[in-house]
């Protein structure tokens, strides 16, 4: 099995699951503090993420939860949230917040168990998706590599400009608006009045243009941008 899963309050060290989960064959890696935890996760990845909410009450779990994944952010990984007390308001706080699964304290090892693999399961075939490569037209972009190649002519891109191709590509003859992209891309939660994605995509336009007829990236007025298929 193999996968690394990170345990961040000190009632795991308590409840004897860390131990169950160590019998079946996972690496723990238990610390106390959120931290600890973001040390961690910057210096080694992790499949899995298990947080005691009770110990963080006073914390915003959204902002938490988001400097977690940020650490880690070209792996995604899943979140288990511990609530107590265990509610429904506890629930909707816990998914909205980011998580991916909500249980009580009291919840059993082979339940806990379950949850865990059926989270491994999705997110192992997302990151295998994520990294096939995306084809539109005679533009090649590779997740994988983070190569970018038009008619097979290679184009060095900078981190940030290969990451708002892919995304306007994986979303090929949809408008992408300039606050979805912000958000998906740049990971603001909301328009600051920054001009920032006009400006890359001037910088990606005279990257992927250059030499064509064809303009790869298309403006829809007063609200993004777009790549059509065929056009």
């Amino acid at each position: 099995m193999n996968e690394r899963l990170l345990a961040v309050g000190e009632y795991f060290g308590q409840s004897g699951i860390l131990e169950a989960l160590r019998s079946l064959g996972f690496e723990i890696e238990a610390v106390s503090s959120e931290y600890e935890a973001l040390r961690l996760i910057g210096e080694h990845e992790i499949d899995l993420l298990l947080l005691d909410r009770a110990e963080y009450a006073g914390s915003s779990l959204p902002k938490l939860l988001k400097a977690l994944l940020r650490e880690q952010a070209d792996r995604p990984f899943p979140i288990i949230v511990f609530e107590h007390p265990y509610d429904e308001q506890a629930v909707i706080a816990g998914l909205e917040a980011g998580a991916n699964d909500v249980v009580p304290r009291t919840v059993s090892a082979e339940e806990l168990l379950a949850r865990i693999r059926n989270l491994l399961r999705i997110f192992r075939i997302e990151h295998e998706r994520s990294l096939k490569k995306v084809t539109v037209g005679d533009l090649i972009i590779d997740p994988a590599t983070r190569t970018v190649s038009r008619s097979e002519k290679d184009i060095e891109l900078t981190v940030k400009e290969f990451d708002l191709l892919l995304y306007l590509a994986r979303h090929v003859n949809e408008v992408c608006t300039r606050e979805d992209i912000l958000k998906e891309v740049w990971d603001y939660d909301f328009n600051m009045g920054t001009n920032v994605v006009d400006v890359y995509i001037r910088h990606l336009r005279t990257k992927m243009d250059k030499g064509f007829r064809k303009k790869m990236i298309q403006s829809v007025r007063g609200v993004g941008y777009i790549i059509k298929e065929g056009e």
